[in-house]
């Protein structure tokens, strides 16, 4: 069953359904609102009638501008002014339907249109649609509130799912056998043959194992945080490559934020990916700029077999997605990678 059969599917059920909610109405506040002491058939009629024409009218037209503002005006992006304008266009609208149902009864039931007869039918078709639209307002919010909260709950649970897939991801690079034979054969070879360098290896290697187990439960972190973070891990990097890595940083962290282990995967991918040798060394640049971004730049030296499947890169830009609508963006030259993640404020 394909979407336009479902969404008729639904519409057989719902349009019905409708009218019989409007018709229920309709006579309710007949009684309540105008306290009909002998409740004929005749009132039944009328009341049923009116309550479809007029708050079918009403409902739709609400619904067009709800949809209208919805798309050029969200609640998120101004509430006041959302709600100002959504106020003076019901009331606008209101008052063009209560004006053409006075004019319309008046010429079906064959009445004189006076100022008394305008006035009369008019106040009755005003406690009306206030009537529809309180009710309708109540129900229609009950319904956004209990829609956005759902929805809310949804997104922090992939928000969850998200963070521990990155952390997942990250764990795995720091602990996986390659990581460690490589950072242990390095420990190795120093404590031979510089002591003093082999403690500050021990100490940069507990520091980013910390960092991971600390920042576990964090969504977001501060940038200088992350970036000490990075200081250490490639302390690692560069007891192994020497001086065939090159990572240069310039970042004016502010009081930025990132997402906890994001600035770090995306170095750690520069390296993993690219050839680093004597015959060619890795430069990667960690630079921010104007716009708040923060870019990890490389030398494009593709190595072979290097592919990856691109789901760090991936959850980093879905996790973004809850914190901003900037994107994280992603280009290449013939020699040059370049990725770049917005810099967050509180």
């Amino acid at each position: 069953m394909n979407d336009k059969q479902i969404q008729l599917k639904k519409l057989i059920w719902q349009v019905p359904a409708f009218i019989l909610l409007l018709i229920v109405m309709g006579n309710l506040m007949m009684l309540i609102l105008f306290h009909v002491e002998k409740y004929t058939w005749q009132i039944f009629l009328y009341s049923s009638v009116n309550s479809v024409l007029v708050g079918g009218s009403f409902a739709l037209g609400l619904g067009i501008i709800v949809y209208i503002l919805d798309k050029k005006l969200p609640w998120l992006h101004n509430p006041l002014k959302r709600l100002i304008v959504q106020f003076l266009a019901t009331i606008v609208f209101s008052l063009v339907i209560i004006v053409l149902t006075v004019l319309l009864t008046g010429l079906f039931t064959h009445q004189e249109i006076t100022s008394e007869f305008f006035l009369m039918t008019g106040w009755f078709m005003v406690k009306i649609a206030f009537a529809f639209i309180f009710v309708g307002s109540l129900g229609s919010n009950a319904v956004l509130f209990f829609k956005n909260w759902k929805e809310a709950a949804v997104q922090q649970e992939k928000l969850k799912r998200e963070q521990l897939a990155l952390q997942y991801e990250t764990l795995k690079s720091q602990v996986n056998p390659h990581f460690l034979f490589n950072n242990l054969n390095s420990l190795t070879s120093l404590i031979s043959t510089n002591p003093d360098k082999a403690i500050d290896f021990v100490k940069k290697l507990s520091e980013v194992y910390r960092y991971v187990l600390d920042q576990k439960d964090h969504e977001l972190v501060a940038l200088d945080t992350e970036l000490k973070f990075l200081e250490s891990y490639i302390f690692l990097q560069k007891i192994r490559f020497e001086t065939n890595l090159d990572v240069q940083i310039d970042v004016d962290s502010k009081n930025y934020k990132v997402i906890p282990l994001s600035v770090q995967m995306l170095v750690e991918n520069a390296i993993k990916h690219n050839e680093i040798s004597d015959r060619k060394p890795l430069l990667v640049r960690v630079f921010s700029t104007d716009d708040q971004y923060l870019t990890v730049e490389n030398k494009l030296q593709k190595k072979a077999g290097s592919e990856g499947n691109g789901s760090g890169i991936q959850n980093i830009s879905d996790r973004y997605e809850f914190f901003t609508d900037r994107k994280v963006k992603i280009s290449f030259t013939s020699d040059r990678f370049r990725i770049s993640i917005p810099l967050l404020t509180d």
